[in-house]
């Protein structure tokens, strides 16, 4: 009975041991922001123009239209014009040619860096890139200086009478228009589309190469 004891005591301190070792442990921990901010995309049209009230033939309204690249992303620009006459009454005048009546006044159409190429789908195209803001090429030229009413546009004059000559009160008012228009309103629409300039010829099927380069 004597030498049992000592064995207990051993077998004690043991156990005691192994539960100290499965709880003794070192441990850390990382956390990683990664922070992932995007390009800006952003681009401003400017239009100089006043639109006149009393429009003559051989008058030209000036007009000059811009755009800058306000982002970091490289764009390029093109634009259209549509042109419509609507009678005093403002219903739509069919006219075969424009040009018979007014004259669009282009500028910067060339084949320089700061010029503008009228293409065969019928859009004005800058031939470079607007680089980021800040860079001296951030901004494009004006294609367009100015619209002209035609000086030999043929005039013409409706009058409308009241009471008798000689007899009381006689009252005659004219109006002086445009033949086949009357007091016209002439209504130039210019649309311009920016596109990131890598995905240039991705979205602008049939854009020149030139300025849209497909690979």
């Amino acid at each position: 009975m004597k030498n049992k004891k000592p064995i207990i005591a051993l077998v004690a301190l043991v156990a005691v041991g192994l539960v100290g070792a499965t709880i003794a442990y070192f441990t850390s921990e990382v956390t990683l922001d990664n922070v992932f901010t995007t390009a800006t995309y952003k681009t401003k049209t400017t239009e100089t123009f006043s639109s006149p009230s009393d429009w003559l033939p051989g008058t030209t309204t000036p007009k000059t239209i811009e755009t800058e690249n306000e982002g970091t992303i490289p764009v390029v620009v093109r634009a259209t014009l549509s042109e419509a006459w609507t009678d005093e009454n403002g219903d739509a005048v069919a006219i075969a040619n424009y040009r018979d009546y007014t004259t669009i006044n282009t500028q910067n159409i060339g084949t320089g860096s700061d010029q503008w190429t009228l293409h065969t789908d019928g859009k004005y195209y800058f031939n470079r890139q607007l680089a980021a803001k800040g860079s001296t090429t951030d901004k494009t030229t004006s294609f367009i200086s100015g619209v002209t009413l035609n000086a030999n546009v043929a005039s013409s004059q409706t009058c409308t009478e009241t009471g008798e000559i000689g007899h009381g009160t006689y009252t005659k008012t004219c109006t002086t228009g445009i033949t086949g228009i009357g007091k016209g309103t002439y209504t130039l629409t210019i649309t311009v589309e920016t596109v990131q300039a890598d995905k240039c010829a991705q979205a602008w099927t049939g854009a020149p190469t030139s300025i849209c380069p497909t690979n």
